[in-house]
């Protein structure tokens, strides 16, 4: 598990024993059994009134979590989960989203990065179509600054037409409001268009016009954070002989971790499972397949980069348990570096990453949408629904490198892999940022013919 560097080795030695804990008490929710769920619960409980911190916030929520899943079995109670949009008041929901994107150095430089692919691959295009498909990611403060990079074009910048899904109304006018009023300063031909609904919810038959994409057009896509809710597929299997097969590993694994041996000042990573999946999921592939049909210059993804998509519900713990210890902890760094945002970090553990994680450990089958995927599972996708590799620009990973580093903080590193780019706290990978296109031979409406009145059209 994960382990924040601690000074005070008595409350490192303490933590420590948080870990073994937690798997304890998850192998108990695994077995079924009520009364040892509730000594393992008293336990951490326990562990974490010490004192507060990134690990005990954590641990908090894993164990709200656990002791969740042990209801499962009722009768409709999976399905009873509601998302958190129908039972947060909205305005506040929106605001933990603003918080995330605003504290998180990593979806910044991912807006950094994506802008200067999105600028390198539009480079001599009169009239641009982008398309935000980053939902509850998508910040205004990423296309305000690509409008000012194109205003600094040379040659002059383009007319830039944007369309945003996203599921709340007054975001989406103050959004337009925003970008409206940058564009009018900087002498820009600027549409703002929008589509009410994430991006599951989205018909993918008619893409183009729900899009309001023309042929001819030169069109970038923007993905942050949503394509691994397409991967949802009904895999519960827990009536079943397999079931109760996994129900036997799920057991015998966690108790192995929960008695190893930890060192108190290590970070302790375990092997990491590759996803079970054979093939891309349908809803996917219809997505994927709809975009390649659209030609786009570009597509950008950004994703958590862990495989909480697992079928075996050990695998997923033990993935989800050091991704959000790494990912608490670099939250906890940004507002102790800036100790007036503790109240964002708070809401946003609260109400963005905590239902992230009640998701993962909680839900299955089609009620699990939080299916994070590596960026190999990634490419694997992509590659089979018709989508060529883009390499991310020198430029382009190193102005996300100085966005990362901007905000000071040793544990922020990032790698290239594949000629894409890694986004980690310390060594634990949290965050991918790919770029695709079609394939050549995808077939699609011809864009040539439609150049000339593209350019002399007035948006």
């Amino acid at each position: 598990m994960y382990m924040p560097l601690m000074q005070d080795q008595g409350l490192a030695d303490h933590l420590t024993q948080l870990g073994p804990v937690l798997y304890t008490c998850a192998a108990h929710v695994t077995e079924g059994s009520f009364e040892k769920t509730d000594i393992s619960l008293s336990q951490i409980k326990s562990l974490t009134s010490i004192v507060d911190g990134p690990l005990q916030r954590l641990s908090l929520i894993i164990a709200d979590s656990l002791a969740r899943r042990l209801l499962c079995p009722v009768q409709g109670f999976s399905g009873a989960l509601i998302h958190p949009s129908d039972y947060f008041e909205q305005p506040i929901l929106q605001t933990a989203r603003c918080n995330l994107a605003n504290l998180s150095p990593y979806i910044s430089t991912g807006f950094a990065t994506i802008n200067r692919a999105i600028l390198e691959a539009m480079e001599n295009e009169k009239v641009v179509h982008i398309v935000d498909l980053s939902c509850s990611t998508s910040h205004p403060r990423q296309w305000i600054k690509l409008l000012r990079e194109f205003h600094g074009r040379q040659g002059g910048p383009p007319g830039v037409r944007l369309t945003v899904v996203h599921d709340n109304n007054g975001f989406l006018a103050d959004m337009r409001s925003l970008l409206s009023k940058e564009a009018d300063m900087l002498k820009i031909p600027f549409q703002f268009n929008h589509v009410i609904g994430r991006l599951e919810t989205l018909g993918f038959n008619n893409l183009r016009n729900t899009l309001n994409i023309k042929y001819g057009e030169a069109v970038a896509i923007s993905c942050s954070l949503q394509m691994h809710r397409l991967l949802v597929v009904d895999n519960n299997m827990s009536c079943s002989g397999i079931g109760q097969l996994q129900k036997m590993a799920n057991i015998a694994q966690l108790k192995k971790m929960a008695s190893s041996v930890y060192s108190p000042t290590s970070t302790l990573n375990y092997p990491q499972t590759p996803s079970p999946q054979c093939q891309t999921p349908k809803l996917l592939a219809s997505f994927l397949n709809a975009i390649r049909a659209l030609k786009p210059n570009i597509m950008l993804v950004m994703e958590q980069d862990a495989n909480h998509n697992a079928l075996l519900f050990c695998d997923r713990f033990v993935e989800a348990l050091n991704y959000y210890a790494a990912l608490f902890d670099s939250l906890h760094a940004v507002a102790g570096a800036n100790p007036q945002r503790a109240d964002e970090r708070a809401r946003v553990e609260r109400m963005i990453l905590g239902e992230e994680i009640k998701n993962i450990l909680v839900c299955e089958g089609v009620h699990r949408h939080e299916r994070h995927e590596r960026l190999s599972q990634w490419a694997m996708h992509m590659n089979r629904s018709g989508f060529d590799h883009v390499p991310l620009s020198f430029r382009a990973i190193w102005e996300g490198y100085q966005k990362l580093m901007s905000f000071g903080l040793n544990g922020c590193q990032n790698k290239v892999e594949n000629d894409c780019l890694l986004l980690c706290w310390g060594s634990t990978h949290l965050y991918s940022i790919s770029a695709w296109r079609p394939h050549k031979g995808s077939s699609s409406g011809s864009r040539e013919h439609m150049l000339v009145q593209q350019q002399h059209q007035i948006i």
